[in-house]
């Protein structure tokens, strides 16, 4: 593959594309499509989500859908976005907490 500033063997190329990982799964199935956009809606609707948003849901979805047992996209989402929320509420708490060290 060229003109990306990367070589890539082909089986290389393939294995990105089609990795057999259960995340690499997951990120190609509908369940993941349907979450992507419940949490963009979630997060302002035509505002790409996070990088640190996407991380929660990549860190158990696809577990649960491997497995079976994902709920359904909408309250998967919500679920991701709830942790993400508190995470990030907690995280301004911190920031505002901490003495300013500026002079």
């Amino acid at each position: 593959m060229r003109g990306t500033g990367v070589d890539l063997d082909p089986q290389d190329y393939d294995d990105l594309l089609h990795g057999a990982s259960m995340v690499e799964r997951w990120r190609r199935s509908e369940h993941a499509v349907a979450v992507a956009a419940e949490l963009m809606r979630l997060h302002g609707g035509t505002v790409p989500m996070t990088e640190l948003l996407w991380a929660g849901a990549e860190a158990y979805l696809p577990r649960q859908w491997n497995a079976g047992r994902a709920a359904e996209p909408a309250v998967a989402a919500a679920e991701v976005y709830d942790r993400w929320r508190r995470l990030h509420e907690r995280r301004l708490q911190r920031r505002q907490q901490q003495p300013d060290t500026r002079s």
